[in-house]
């Protein structure tokens, strides 16, 4: 249920219609109704139901923006992956759903549950590449300017730590790493949602593969 909420919250919030996000329109045209009606005396019912699609609305839209529009169930149970490590080599990767501070030429922005691939280059540097596509819900579209590939890249001693869990996102709870890493500004997060225990096995591997061991501040 509150995967759904979330979902829900985050298609209202992502999706405009003219200038503002559908959320709002929900929230300015239920408050309107409630006045006029109460002003005009309307039934009582259409005043106090437009009113609580109002409010409704309103927390809704607060409540996701707080959660971030996702919800991630730490596996408080998970040991870190033992030896041998493996590595991803040449164009290996692994598919994934990607929720996190994503960038483009200059550009950051927060994206959520994106179909993307992991993959690490040669040089060891862990990528995150993610497409955002342009979509509709109900009569309002996203925004055309953020359609495309953003991504994410971080190093091996760039790490700060590493949980497993699973992440709930509208009907899904998939098994999830969250990674948190030292980026160029500040320290980013980055969640990486899988189809299979085995993939994030595969790609838990991967980051430790450059790692002596979990140290004091890494947690899996």
């Amino acid at each position: 249920m509150v995967g759904r909420l979330l979902k829900l919250s985050h298609q209202l919030s992502r999706h405009y219609y003219g200038a503002l996000p559908v959320g709002v329109w929900l929230v300015v045209l239920g408050l309107l109704v409630a006045i006029i009606g109460l002003w005009r005396r309307w039934p009582p019912a259409v005043s106090v139901l437009a009113g609580i699609i109002a409010l409704a609305s309103l927390a809704l839209l607060i409540w996701g923006r707080a959660q971030r529009y996702h919800r991630f169930l730490p596996d408080r149970s998970a040991v870190a992956p033992e030896a041998p490590y493996m590595p991803l080599r040449g164009l290996e990767h692994i598919k994934v759903r990607a929720t996190g501070r994503l960038s483009v030429e200059g550009k950051e922005r927060f994206f959520v549950d994106l179909e993307a691939i992991y993959h690490t280059f040669e040089t060891r540097e862990h990528a995150v590449m993610a497409h955002v596509p342009w979509s509709r819900f109900l009569l309002a579209r996203s925004r055309r300017q953020y359609a495309g590939m953003w991504y994410a890249f971080f190093k091996p001693e760039d790490i700060r730590r590493i949980e497993v869990g699973e992440l709930e996102y509208g009907f899904q709870r998939r098994p999830a790493l969250r990674l948190r890493y030292q980026g160029a500004k500040r320290e980013e997060m980055v969640l990486l949602a899988f189809s299979s225990q085995s993939d994030l096995a595969r790609a838990l591997s991967d980051l430790y593969f450059d790692l002596a061991g979990p140290g004091p501040d890494l947690a899996a």
